[in-house]
């Protein structure tokens, strides 16, 4: 009898085995997409078992090394499969530069795949071609969830908190400290009255795709292959699953950090210095001297939504704009989704790049002209040093605002959203094979 029938299912993990592979802080890792080569180097110095050489391998054939490499560590038994299926409670308690304390819980499931449009699971940016054929080599290569998609429910489930309650007064199976300071617990949750309590509670919860929306696709093509290859069979498959680390909207733990742009276009110096007579026309200016960084920022940080503040290389001071004529700027974006029109993203992306800067949208998207980050400092030090022609800060959107692009079937501009601190690779790995 087939036991993949809920939404949700118990699944029998991989687990890294710390008398083997050494400890947990060891192996764990990243996302793929934060791993910049100085940082894949020094995972891989860090471990023979580091979860990297899974996620990231660095060989010529990246795919078949990762397939290698996984069958050689459950091999070894440096990874080891769980004879009893499970969910599994993950928290991660961290500190954000703003000051505070935060502990975020998610419950780490198999959840059953839907396309998007067709169910309760909504998507909220974009995705591109290239992540999304990277992510399905390595999936079809592993037949391994290796790292969980983020999603988030709606709805109050006070026997969830519950389970939470008392799950945390036991001891965790896992309890590490990883590089950013962040401490991951797990917890499995076998019990099948338990199991059977998320089921019911999550069944027909919506589900928003907060991050991973690559491996999300990636998975339901990889669901379409191989049903293909199988005749169309109509029965569920494991491969019809994906493991997700479920999260409540209302989760106080639950936060999102500013993603900001950094143009690394050249641009001629009339074009800057032109920059604030051009923009006069849609928005309301307020200027602040180089050398006053922290006035500036406490101002971009108070004024919250619909402010942006700019720096441009050569132009002496920094700028806070904010929409002046919403209703010009509403005509000027009237080809962008009502549901997105008003965020300070699709203002920065529609007014500032493509209609001042005359960067096109293409080169954006593509990431030819704009960088992304989360550090404020930085992002103003590289336009000062002159390695970056402007720096365009933003306040982060919240969660109503991107629980309404979903509903509305919108998406957000890339990189709109970053949830703090990102999910650990490693913990827990989720196989699709017997």
């Amino acid at each position: 009898m087939n036991p993949l029938t809920h939404r949700i299912e118990p699944f029998r993990a991989l687990l890294f085995d710390p008398s083997v592979s050494g400890g947990l802080s060891r192996v764990i890792a990243p996302p793929y997409d934060l791993i910049a080569p100085a940082l894949q180097d020094e995972l891989y110095r860090r471990s023979p078992y580091n979860v990297v050489r899974l996620e990231l391998a660095r060989d010529s054939d990246r795919y078949g090394s990762a397939a290698a490499t996984l069958t050689d560590w459950l091999r070894r038994g440096a990874l080891k499969r769980t004879s009893a299926a499970a969910i599994y409670l993950y928290t991660q308690q961290f500190t954000v530069r703003s000051g505070g304390s935060f502990t975020r819980s998610s419950l780490v499931v198999r959840l059953r795949l839907e396309p998007f449009g067709h169910g309760s699971i909504m998507p909220h940016e974009r995705t591109f071609p290239a992540p999304k054929e990277d992510r399905l080599r390595l999936l079809a290569a592993t037949q391994t969830n290796i790292s969980p998609v983020f999603g988030l429910y709606r709805g109050s489930y006070p026997e969830l908190d519950a389970l939470r309650e008392r799950l945390t007064r036991q001891l965790p199976i896992a309890d590490i400290v990883d590089d950013l300071e962040v401490r991951n617990r797990l917890w499995p949750v076998a019990d099948s009255r338990d199991i059977g309590l998320v089921q019911t509670a999550l069944a027909e919860a919506p589900i928003l795709i907060a991050d991973g929306h690559h491996r999300y696709e990636t998975a339901l093509e990889y669901a379409r292959h191989r049903h293909a290859q199988n005749s169309g069979q109509g029965e569920l498959e494991s491969f019809d699953y994906i493991m997700a680390a479920l999260v409540a909207c209302d989760d106080p733990g639950l936060v999102i950090l500013p993603t900001h742009r950094v143009v690394t276009r050249p641009f001629g110096t009339e074009e800057l210095s032109a920059f604030k007579r051009n923009a006069e026309e849609f928005f309301e200016i307020e200027e602040f001297a180089a050398a006053d960084k922290p006035a500036f920022l406490a101002r971009l940080l108070g004024l919250g939504k619909g402010a942006l503040g700019v720096a441009l290389r050569g132009v002496a001071s920094r700028m806070i704009l904010r929409v002046a004529r919403p209703g010009a700027a509403a005509s000027l974006l009237a080809h962008i989704p009502a549901a997105v029109r008003a965020l300070d993203v699709s203002i920065l992306h529609g007014l500032v790049f493509e209609r001042l800067l005359k960067l096109p949208a293409g080169e954006v998207s593509a990431g030819h002209a704009v960088q992304y980050t989360t550090d404020a400092d930085g992002a103003l030090e590289q336009v000062a040093s002159g390695e970056a022609a402007g720096g365009f800060l933003v306040n982060p959107p919240s969660i109503a605002e991107v629980e309404s692009a979903a509903q509305a079937g919108a998406t957000m501009p890339e990189k709109s959203t970053y949830f703090y601190p990102k999910l650990t690779t490693g913990l827990v790995m989720n196989p699709l094979f017997e």
